[in-house]
């Protein structure tokens, strides 16, 4: 009895030995093919990474499209995602692309899905979402995505595009001499600029009002005599022109080659019975108007960006 028990468990032993020595070399095995496949695909990436250059130069100035190759990067990006495909950066990035490459409703619907994650947002892509439907002349949702805009989280962004790979690539690249701080400063400040405006043209005065006064208290925003702007306009239009005509001048002691706040002071003056003065800030506005600077207007100047 002593020597069958004995010669089970020898067995039962030999048979476990087996089999996870056999576990053992499966497991080998797969660690090997998926460290294969990894080396692929970082391979495939390498070679297909594209000169930045040039959509760095567009991003900065659209009428700079020397050397530019949409197709390249389309592929690029579309690669990345094939083998990350909830990449929120690619997708941003690709939406990007596909807007300037005339597929619209692809961008919005990339721009969207790359919007947030985890509860938070992501500026850029409500920053372009929110541009896309302005220029379209959609102001809810242009509103609603610009609101998501400046209610997101700057640190989380920037530490997303410092963290990318992919950006690593892009701010590599010779063209590339921007402060990225700077870049997005100055994207909230046209973020404000466009939801102001898009407030404005859904006659809700009293939103205007007070984003813009958040705007201005926001000490890392610039042009803040956009901020005056909008709100002397929305005081101007529920008839309180004493308010209104302070802020428009405000505007103008803040920026004095922008023609819009010349042409409603003239406005008021006209009302007030003061002709005379009407007509010489009329005169102005229409002088700045033929310089055609191109900064004004503010919301005219503003495109889709990346970074």
């Amino acid at each position: 009895m002593y020597k069958l028990i004995t010669q089970i468990i020898q067995w039962l032993t030999s048979r476990v030995a087996v089999i996870y020595v056999i576990l053992f070399i499966f497991c080998i095995s797969f660690v090997d093919l998926k460290m294969l496949d990894m080396r692929i695909k970082v391979r495939h990436l390498n070679n297909a990474i594209p000169d930045f250059s040039a959509l760095i130069n567009f991003s900065r100035d659209p009428k700079e499209v020397n050397g530019l190759n949409w197709v390249s990067y389309k592929k690029y990006f579309e690669l990345i995602l094939s083998y990350i495909p909830n990449d929120l950066i690619i997708k941003h990035l690709l939406g990007y692309v596909d807007y300037y490459m005339g597929q619209e409703q692809e961008a919005i619907a990339l721009f969207k899905s790359s919007s947030s994650m985890n509860g938070q947002g992501f500026f850029w892509s409500n920053y372009n979402l929110g541009v896309l439907y302005y220029k379209k002349g959609m102001w809810s949702q242009a509103a609603e995505s610009l609101f998501k805009a400046v209610s997101s989280n700057t640190k989380l962004t920037v530490i997303l595009i410092q963290d990318a790979t992919v950006y690593k690539q892009i701010f590599n690249s010779p063209a590339f001499k921007y402060s990225l701080k700077d870049e997005l400063d100055d994207a909230q400040s046209n973020t404000y600029i466009l939801l102001l405006s898009s407030l404005f043209n859904l006659k809700q005065y009293e939103k205007v009002i007070l984003i813009s006064n958040i705007g201005i208290a926001n000490q890392s925003l610039t042009k803040k005599d956009a901020f005056y702007y909008y709100a002397g306009l929305s005081y101007l239009e529920i008839g309180q022109f004493e308010k209104a005509f302070l802020l428009l001048q405000k505007s103008i002691a803040i920026e004095k080659d922008n023609p819009d706040p010349y042409y409603y002071i003239a406005n008021i003056y006209e009302k007030a019975g003061q002709l005379q003065q009407s007509q010489e800030f009329l005169q102005v506005s229409y002088a700045l108007h033929q310089k055609h600077d191109p900064r004004f207007p503010y919301d005219a100047s503003v495109n889709l960006q990346f970074f």
